[in-house]
């Protein structure tokens, strides 16, 4: 009953009630291994990567046959930088479910993140082999990303049997992109819009909360971030390290330029880190009581020190620094003001694409989070406004340290704006940063195949065969939107 109640607690993220009652558990029971492996989950989630290990290699001793354990431990090891342990632990679970395609799911995930794109792509299609199970939809899905098909060879019988097995939602949508995907790859416009548009409106019924609730925060940003406020930074503060941003909006280019900067000598990354908006502001809004951005107002040097410290901390946490250390989490511009507070050494680079680019991207790749502007037009509409309204905000209080850097430009003169970047950043431009596809450092974004492969200008008209079909869409829902305000406000007869 305990172990349930814990296991539901962790279910609902309620971290700190379902450490008690594992902890609880183990008082009376020091071997647990169900006790163990939600304490060593709870460690993953709060990026505790040392403890995790601990944790969840004791659980995996006394749940030997089990495969989340191994699974959560491999995920534990590449927290810690140590993908040949991670390996290690997903090549004996696959060993322990030879028959079993979950692990082998898993294990090619692991190699599609490290760049090894062959052995994914034959781990994946020996699992597909093994018959249908949850996991064959992901692993569909993950098969047609190579785009290693044709009319007559193809996965689509696959996914359409696999749709008469299930009934659950998320796994319908998760085949649904992947058939809009592959009628894609096959120039079937008008089937791929539809299935995309299917697997859209299945994950818009997955989502909590409407774009239009963010309004009154990012107001607020723009309030707490005075010119007085940015001007009021140490300009004197210099560092041994230049942290860069990469911020802007999804799909616009944002992985591929992290990579091409990596593969300079002096730059290391983060990846897509969460520390500025996780444990940054968790420390300030803990101090002064109030909540982001509000908290802004309350800063005093020792405040401002000691989130930097955090931040450092995370940066010493990386396998490797260099002098520049990259965080391309694009969230990260509605933090630019605080950021610049703690570094005022910082750079900024906001990725810049055509609207209609990366309105399509978005509609036609799968995000896991249930967010409303990753899976509607419209609301992607209104996320990209409060964007550029927060954007146009940065530029008047902080234009120094924003660089402002377009897609389509990176991609049609490569040399000219990298050399332009370099300017930026200070430093001199060198062809290493277009060897970035051969590099092998990890890349877990949706750019992961992407991005191994050598610069190519196929991507940047590629939306315009579904301009179209995506502003009818727009205007169908605009027009059903202003239908059912209407019918809201329509008085009510006798």
């Amino acid at each position: 009953m305990l172990l349930e109640k814990a296991n539901q607690l962790l279910n609902e993220n309620k971290l700190k009630e379902a450490e008690f009652h594992f902890k609880t558990i183990l008082d009376s029971d020091p071997e647990n291994g169900e006790a163990l492996f939600g304490l060593g989950r709870i460690a993953l989630r709060l990026e505790r990567y040392d403890a995790a290990v601990y944790l969840l290699q004791r659980a995996c001793e006394r749940l030997p046959h089990m495969l989340e354990p191994l699974h959560a431990l491999a995920d534990a090891f590449n927290g810690v930088h140590s993908p040949q342990d991670a390996l290690t632990v997903l090549e004996y679970a696959k060993s322990i479910a030879s028959h079993n395609p979950e692990p082998h799911y898993y294990l090619a995930q692991h190699y599609l993140t490290y760049g090894e794109l062959d052995k994914a792509y034959s781990i994946l299609k020996h699992a597909l082999g093994m018959g249908n199970y949850p996991v064959t939809a992901y692993i569909l899905f993950e098969i047609v990303q190579f785009g290693r098909f044709n009319n007559e060879q193809n996965y689509i019988n696959e996914l359409h049997q696999f749709l008469t097995l299930t009934n659950n939602l998320r796994l319908k949508m998760v085949c649904y992109y992947a058939l809009g995907k592959s009628y894609d790859q096959l120039n079937d416009t008008e089937q791929a819009f539809n299935y995309f548009s299917l697997a859209n409106k299945l994950q818009t019924k997955l989502t909590q909360f409407k774009t239009r609730d963010l309004v009154p925060f990012y107001q607020r940003i723009i309030e707490q971030n005075t010119a007085e406020l940015i001007d009021a930074r140490d300009k004197t503060f210099t560092g041994t390290i230049t942290p860069i941003f990469i911020i802007g909006m999804p799909r616009s280019g944002s992985t591929l330029v992290e990579q091409m900067l990596a593969s300079h000598n002096d730059f290391a990354s983060l990846g897509e880190d969460a520390s500025i908006s996780n444990q940054v502001v968790a420390y300030l809004e803990q101090q002064t009581q109030l909540p982001y951005p509000d908290c802004l107002a309350e800063l005093n040097q020792g405040l401002i020190n000691n989130a930097r410290n955090i931040y450092i901390e995370r940066i010493k946490q990386a396998p490797v620094v260099r002098p520049f250390m990259i965080n391309k989490l694009p969230a990260n511009y509605q933090s630019l003001g605080l950021i610049y507070l703690l570094f005022p050494n910082a750079k900024f680079i906001n990725m810049q694409r055509e609207y209609d680019a990366i309105a399509w991207s978005v509609f036609s790749n799968y995000f896991a989070e249930n967010e409303p502007y990753f899976c509607s037009l419209p609301e992607f509409k209104q996320y990209f406004d409060l964007y550029q309204q927060l954007m146009e905000h940065w530029q008047n209080v902080m234009p120094e340290a924003v660089f402002y850097l377009s897609y389509e430009a990176l991609i049609s003169d490569s040399e000219q704006t990298l050399t332009a970047l370099c300017k930026f950043l200070n430093i001199e431009y060198s062809t290493q940063f277009l060897d970035f596809y051969k590099s092998k450092k990890p890349v877990a974004t949706l750019s992961k195949t992407a991005v191994r492969q050598p610069l190519t200008d196929k991507a940047l008209e590629k939306y315009k065969r579904y301009e179209s079909a995506m502003h009818t869409l727009m205007r169908e829902s605009q027009t059903s939107s202003t239908s059912q305000q209407t019918d809201q406000n329509a008085p009510v007869g006798e």
